[in-house]
């Protein structure tokens, strides 16, 4: 299981470009020689590209909820008029 777990995190090192130099040259030789690297590889970057999706997409619906709240509820209104005289000018 040990094995298994270096070999995770060797790979997602190598990934995430926080691997040296030397370790993402070994990674890339062997992603040419094991196709069971390769496919390991291909669906964690495809994971990762979901997650990242995910964040994405969720940090755009906090910010459209705060944009919504500041800019209209009453309590707010004297920052409204502020930020939007920036733009008025």
């Amino acid at each position: 299981m040990k094995t298994s777990s270096d070999k995770f995190q060797f790979m997602e090192d190598c990934l995430l470009g926080r691997a040296p130099g030397t370790e993402q040259a070994l990674f890339q030789a062997s992603l040419l020689v094991d196709p069971d690297l390769r496919e390991d590889a291909y669906w964690q970057s495809k994971t990762y590209a979901v997650i990242r999706e995910f964040g994405r997409a969720q940090f755009r619906t906090e910010l459209e909820q705060l944009h919504l709240t500041l800019f209209t509820a009453p309590q707010h209104r004297s920052f409204r008029h502020k930020v939007l005289g920036f733009f008025g000018k």
